[in-house]
């Protein structure tokens, strides 16, 4: 099970991965623009430089020969670049040809147990299933991750279920119950994970006896 930082700030990145838990970062065309004046590429290609490890860039076009034409401009960036392509025809589409030209893609705002399956078999690498925003709709989340990670291990696929869309600390638990090989996490929540009340009176009285 791997955890990534779902961020585009450097700083963030570079803290969480100086602990020893963060495997990877994603992004999104929202969070870039929340990091305002920076240069797309150059922003990308800082982050691939503080972490060895899967680094998840979207394409910003709906029409899928756009999409892999920008998916190989993303991808010779560096080896790590995992190219987001939005679920869908044109996604599809998509990653089927990028399959052929040995481009890792994760596809992204899968909502629903149908869409994971048909992005493992289009060929992408990740299917990103986005947890908050399933249970806004009424549905169950834990259930969605639960059967894509179990009809993606009977089918033998290779495609991991990545879990993104995490708004609290229960968010990464069930999650993870769930059985999702990958768990994304905001900085601020990620960092949370640390702290609780309990610890913290628990170290300081230590630090007072041994005082």
């Amino acid at each position: 099970m791997q955890i990534f930082i779902d961020t585009a700030n450097p700083e963030e990145i570079a803290e969480a991965n100086s602990w020893g838990v963060v495997d990877g970062v994603t992004t999104n065309p929202k969070i870039m623009l929340a990091e305002k004046g920076c240069n797309f590429r150059e922003r990308i290609e800082r982050i691939v430089r503080l972490v060895d490890g899967p680094v998840h860039v979207e394409v910003t076009t709906n029409d899928w020969q756009e999409m892999v034409e920008q998916a190989q401009g993303l991808a010779s960036w560096h080896r790590n670049i995992v190219v987001k392509i939005p679920m869908g025809i044109p996604g599809l589409k998509a990653v089927n040809q990028l399959k052929r030209l040995g481009i890792k893609t994760n596809v992204t705002a899968v909502m629903s147990v149908n869409q994971a399956l048909l992005a493992a078999k289009s060929g992408a690498d990740y299917a990103s299933i986005f947890f908050g925003r399933i249970g806004d709709m009424g549905y169950e989340p834990v259930q969605v991750v639960r059967d894509a990670v179990r009809i993606l291990s009977d089918g033998q696929f290779d495609s991991k279920i990545i879990v993104g869309s995490i708004r609290q600390l229960a968010d990464v638990n069930r999650a993870v119950l769930a059985g999702a090989h990958v768990v994304t996490i905001p900085f601020l929540l990620l960092k949370q994970m640390t702290v609780n009340p309990k610890t913290d009176e628990t170290i300081a009285e230590f630090m007072r006896n041994w005082q």
